[in-house]
Formats: C-alpha cells, structure tokens, sequence
C-alpha cells in the first residue's frame, strides 16, 4: 500500500514537472535604434553595428539626429531586456583615414526603445 502511494506521487509529480516545463516562457522584449550624422565629414564611410558579437547592418543613410525608433535610416532591433554590448565600425570607403571602432553597452528595458547615435562631431579619428 506505502510502495501504491510513492508510486502515485512520483507519477502525479512528474505529471505537474512536464506540464510546466511545456509551457513557453515569453522572452521580455524592447528595441533599439543606431544612428550616426556620418554626412557630415568629409570622408565617405561605412558605418557597420554588431550586437552581442552578431552584425545588424551597415547604416544606409546618415541622420542628422534620432529623435524616434523605426526611422529608415536607422538601424533598429527587437532585443531580450538586458544588457547587451555593441560595437561600431567605421570604415573609410576610400581605405585609410577615418577608420575607427566604438564600443560599449546598452541597457535595454521591455517595452522601451533605446538610442544609441554616433556623432561624427565628437569622434577622434
């Protein structure tokens, strides 16, 4: 009768152990957005962002500021809250001169879109 009843709990546990290990948990999700003023010097760069060591492409288009995610010349991405780091590189067209990688994280809270914009002005070639 005892070896019926720890036979029962153990099917009745692992009963409750496979229906929660079947349910999906929702990763929390938020964006963000990369953009740069690279038009404003006079060297034709491309300016390709990596995420957590995975390209997320090459800017097409300079902005002059970021004022909101999902702008087409922005780069933008849905990512899981947290941190994450980023790198930047920057690359003359032309070969040599305004080469130059940035590095750093990114907070990123759920729901919420955050900026990162590389300004030229401020950047030490």
């Amino acid at each position: 009768m005892i070896m019926r009843k720890i036979a029962l709990s153990i099917f009745i546990t692992s009963l409750l152990y496979l229906g929660v290990s079947c349910n999906k948990v929702e990763d929390k999700k938020g964006t963000v957005t990369f953009g740069a003023n690279y038009g404003m010097i006079n060297c034709p760069t491309n300016v390709t962002i990596y995420v957590d060591n995975k390209k997320l492409g090459t800017l097409t288009s300079p902005a002059e500021v970021i004022t909101e995610c999902w702008r087409p010349e922005n780069l933008t991405k849905d990512l899981s809250v947290g941190q994450h780091s980023y790198k930047v590189e920057i690359r003359s067209i032309q070969g040599s001169g305004c080469n130059k990688d940035l590095t750093g994280t990114i907070s990123i809270n759920e729901n919420e879109c955050t900026i990162v914009f590389i300004n030229y002005l401020t950047i030490d070639f």
